[in-house]
């Protein structure tokens, strides 16, 4: 039951990103065509599971780390992203790798491209003592959705201004959520 309210909720905030993206391109707004772009972007990611470290300290996973990912522009205002992240973080050197491939919708106004996409990928993640949660690696599928904007600096370069992610691994009793606030560079490919 937990899960289908997860979903739907997951599905819902898509679904609201991607029509508040439709309402902004009415006829009276000139838009422009965006190209193929190449983002490193630094993340900062909160797990929802807390280890009791001393018998009256709860501390949260955190983890730092970066994503790279590809989106092709070819479809626009659609998008494919192919993406790779990195994280690693305390307690008990708590480390997540994954890599997925998706769609998303984005348009550009001006020098200003807001985006929402949604990937599905696979995810590994592991911790030094192999204890937390599991006794040994784990790999599993991952669902992955995340909005953000992005602003053009130049011809090529731009800066990633916010990404909000939001990462679901099948990992522990119930799953496991990861939430990212991220920021970086992109690089605009032209035709």
């Amino acid at each position: 039951m937990k899960m289908r309210l997860y979903l739907a909720t997951i599905i819902l905030g898509v679904s609201f990103a991607g029509i508040s993206l439709f309402a902004q391109a009415r006829h009276e707004v000139k838009y422009d065509w965006a190209p193929d772009q190449l983002a490193a972007t630094f993340m900062y990611t909160v797990d929802d599971y807390s280890l009791q470290v001393t018998p009256t300290n709860l501390e949260r996973t955190r983890l730092g780390g970066g994503s790279v990912e590809y989106a092709s522009r070819h479809f626009y205002p659609w998008e494919l992203v192919g993406s790779a992240q990195y994280s690693s973080g305390q307690p008990l050197g708590q480390k997540l790798i994954s890599a997925g491939g998706g769609a998303g919708y984005c348009r550009s106004f001006k020098h200003w491209t807001p985006y929402a996409r949604v990937l599905g990928g696979m995810a590994r993640t592991s911790s030094n003592d192999q204890m937390y949660l599991y006794a040994a690696p784990k790999l599993g599928l991952a669902f992955n959705t995340s909005v953000g904007a992005d602003y053009q600096l130049t011809p090529r370069w731009g800066i990633r201004g916010m990404q909000l992610q939001n990462e679901y691994l099948p990992f522990g009793s119930r799953g496991s959520v990861y939430w990212s606030i991220g920021t970086g560079i992109t690089y605009h490919f032209r035709p």
